[in-house]
């Protein structure tokens, strides 16, 4: 017996698995040679060999039915039998394996794969190996549990055939260790048992085994499992290898898209500290790259201007939009358009970026032109937030300009507004993504919420505190548009 100290059940299920085994290797020995015959020549000798496998499989199935547990008793190296009258029993010759067709044709395997073969019997894995070689795969047979961990450990095996009934490290045993494996979980397993073992079996399978073959093996079942275990083995290696790629890909976005953020943020003004106008600014891009873009600065007549827009949607296209349109303005590249009049402007890249031309995107934009010598600023929106200017005392005043959308319809006109901005004035120009933020108790900030945070708005560096007050408001990690907000200062 394979285990001396097996009691019970263990000690009947150990001494039939000793008394199949051996029949087990008749019958494969005895399929393998017929098949190696061809010719009437060697008619005679298949038919002689196939006898012996009915008797083999007869006498097997004998096994099978007579030595089970309350029919005979174990008593030191004695079997009693209990089965009283009709114990006895004929060996059926004509059998063949319970629920498997027998084939004469075993076809070759369409596609060949390299397969572990577990047995602690070398009989059972000689008959395995060599009808496997026949079909085309590459084998290797290990004969205990420790061996086989340690070939799967150092080499890719496409599938493993695993006796469940082996001293030491038994087959449940090292499909624990192979599914708990990160790297060996997805090598798909077979387990090799006796029809008796069904049990066994399911908690195999229970425990992650692909399939399972009873013994003796019959070629068309043994070839039909390996096959569905190895297409489903290639199916998962290919959407293994798709979800790789995805992530590559994912990851290759990814930095294209931050190179396109930074190159964004290069070409956003410096901040201006002296003269009759200071200027500082925050932007924080969401999640995926955005169409936020401003500019600001002296023009050569002596006034000073601002232009923020926002293209709508995100990713690469709105923010190529949005650059190419502020390098439009500043270099004043917009024929017949009077460049000190910011409706003018907002009109003339209305008609340059209709957004049918432009992927169907369009923007809103504020532009705004001051004269520090009237202290007068004219500006303009096109569907663009109103901005909001804090005077001395505290009070807020709102720049609002009506006007639609910038590139949905031709002809569009942008009636600028004029205002007097006092000494301490500080104005503030924003992106929408600067108050459409959901607040932590579920409700969504307003453009009247962030006029009442500006004017708490410190003296120095507001609008840094501004973008350190909107994180802390917004509910979630990351900003769902970006958020642009240019702060002037007039002295």
């Amino acid at each position: 017996m394979s285990d001396p100290a097996a009691t019970g059940e263990e000690a009947v299920a150990a001494l039939r698995h000793d008394l199949r085994t051996p029949l087990n290797q008749i019958i494969g020995y005895s399929e393998l040679v017929a098949e190696d015959l061809e010719g009437d020549a060697h008619a005679r000798t298949r038919e002689d060999l196939e006898k012996i496998g009915r008797a083999a499989r007869g006498l097997a199935d004998l096994i099978t039915r007579e030595i089970q547990p309350g029919r005979i008793a174990l008593t030191g190296e004695r079997i009693e039998t209990n089965g009283g009258e009709g114990a006895a029993a004929t060996v059926e010759c004509s059998g063949a394996v319970p629920g498997a067709e027998s084939a004469d044709v075993i076809p070759v395997a369409a596609e060949t794969a390299k397969i572990l073969i577990v047995d602690d019997q070398e009989e059972n894995c000689t008959v395995l190996q060599r009808r496997l070689e026949k079909e085309g795969h590459t084998c290797a047979a290990v004969y205990d549990g420790a061996t086989a961990l340690e070939r799967l450990a150092a080499e890719d095996f496409d599938l493993v055939l695993l006796d469940i009934m082996m001293p030491g490290i038994d087959g449940r045993e090292v499909l624990r260790r192979i599914k708990t494996d990160e790297k060996l979980r997805h090598v798909p397993v077979i387990m090799i048992s006796a029809l008796d073992q069904i049990e066994s079996v399911v908690a195999c399978i229970e425990q992650g085994a692909e399939d399972y073959l009873p013994k003796p093996f019959n070629p068309v079942l043994l070839r039909a499992r390996i096959g569905s275990s190895l297409d489903r083995k290639r199916l998962r290696d290919a959407e293994q290898a798709a979800f790789v790629a995805l992530q590559e890909s994912q990851k290759k976005l990814a930095a294209e898209l931050a190179e396109a953020a930074s190159y964004v943020q290069s070409v956003l003004p410096a901040p201006i500290k002296d003269g009759p106008v200071a200027a500082s600014w925050q932007f924080l891009p969401s999640s995926s790259l955005g169409g936020d873009a401003f500019g600001y600065g002296p023009e050569r007549d002596g006034t000073f201007g601002i232009c923020l827009l926002d293209v709508c949607g995100h990713g690469v296209g709105a923010a190529l939009l949005s650059i190419s349109v502020l390098n439009v303005i500043r270099a004043e590249s917009l024929p017949g358009v009077n460049f000190s009049d910011p409706g003018e402007v907002l009109a003339g890249l209305n008609s340059a970026f209709p957004m049918e031309k432009h992927g169907e995107m369009f923007f809103t934009a504020w532009a705004g032109i001051y004269n520090p010598t009237t202290r007068r600023m004219r500006f303009a929106a096109g569907g663009h937030p109103p901005a909001i200017m804090v005077l001395p005392d505290g009070t807020t005043e709102v720049l609002a300009a009506k006007g639609p959308v910038i590139g949905a319809c031709e002809g569009m006109k942008f009636p600028p507004q004029e205002i007097g901005i006092p000494a301490g004035a500080r104005l503030f120009v924003f992106s929408d993504g600067a108050y459409e933020i959901q607040k932590h108790d579920g409700t969504m900030m307003s453009h009247d919420d962030l006029r009442v945070l500006l004017a708490r708005a410190p003296g120095q560096d507001a609008a840094a505190w501004t973008m350190e007050q909107l994180r802390g408001i917004n509910s979630q990690p990351v900003f769902d548009d970006d958020v642009s907000l240019v702060e002037l200062s007039f002295p």
